[in-house]
């Protein structure tokens, strides 16, 4: 896992709000952007000040490293020759939370835009052609990322989930298999964002808490395999009708999950705040025909770097 100093976190903050201000994008007074970006700010202060910081550091240090993770990976793709793509993303930060590691309201529609943002700069790292559906002008009925990877054209249809139903996480899947269907790529994965349905609290139960980060990684490896756990429950029949292998969305299905953590890097003796990330697999195919545990592979790892 890779993780930032404070001095190398607020740099590459400062590098994120100069890149938003050079393609028009300003944080608007008073958003809650701005109250996250001020965050990173507000936490470098008060360890350089001890007399500053707060008995519960917890919500303002998530806050923090949910900013800089995004900031560090749009920042890290900059020069990328698809980068205009992201550009309308950006545009909508100043009306949402960029936290991937926080929840938000189900009709908050900016805040489940921001996933496809941080998909397509994770894409952005390894594959080309990358190609973004609008996130105001679309109609809903298209793959969220494009991109190409080894020789062929990919989907990921993006939901970010509300409810741990079972029932309601498959009619997602469908939903998104069925826009990789209709797409012109020749396959195409389905990628489920379930920062709605983590419990941050008791992944980070007291300010005075610190995991070694190998212990913190598999708390949230463990709640984001109990959301996947419910699917055990969905029939065979259901299965065939969302993702046949005639069908283009490829196995596995791709669940993204992330949280802030207070944690003993494994080679260190002294905490660090550590924003961890889990790209779990359900699914996973026989023989990987498609290649597509390759694509997840290398997301997985672009989502462990912070820039």
């Amino acid at each position: 896992m890779s993780y930032p100093s404070f001095e190398r976190a607020a740099e590459v903050v400062d590098q994120f709000i100069d890149l938003l201000a050079e393609h028009g994008v300003e944080l608007n007074l008073g958003s809650t952007a701005e109250g996250e970006a001020l965050a990173m700010i507000d936490i470098f202060d008060m360890w350089k000040n001890p007399a500053r910081r707060p008995s519960d550091p917890r919500p303002i240090a998530r806050a923090a490293m949910g900013f800089v993770d995004l900031a560090g990976k749009v920042v890290g793709v900059k020069d990328h020759p698809d980068f205009g793509q992201l550009v309308p993303h950006l545009q909508m930060l100043g009306k949402t939370t960029v936290l991937q590691n926080a929840a938000s309201k189900v009709t908050d529609d900016a805040a489940n835009k921001v996933i496809e943002l941080y998909v397509a700069c994770l894409a952005m790292t390894f594959g080309s052609n990358i190609a973004l559906d609008h996130p105001v002008n679309s109609k809903g009925d298209n793959p969220d990322v494009m991109l190409d990877f080894r020789g062929q054209r990919w989907a990921l249809a993006l939901k970010t989930l509300h409810s741990r139903k079972p029932r309601t996480i498959y009619d997602n899947i469908k939903k998104a298999a069925d826009q990789i269907e209709a797409s012109p790529a020749s396959h195409g994965l389905v990628v489920l964002n379930v920062k709605n349905l983590l419990d941050y609290d008791a992944l980070w139960p007291s300010p005075n808490v610190s995991y070694p980060e190998q212990l913190a990684f598999d708390l949230l490896k463990a709640q984001v395999a109990s959301i996947i756990h419910g699917l055990e429950e969905i029939a065979i029949e259901d299965w065939q009708e969302a993702l046949a292998l005639s069908r283009k969305a490829a196995l596995p299905i791709v669940f993204i999950g992330q949280a802030g953590f207070s944690a003993v890097p494994e080679f260190g003796d002294q905490p660090h705040f550590m924003s961890l990330k889990a790209v779990s697999s359900y699914l996973e195919p026989h023989g990987d025909p498609k290649g597509s545990m390759k694509l997840v592979r290398e997301l997985h790892h672009a989502s462990q770097q912070f820039i």
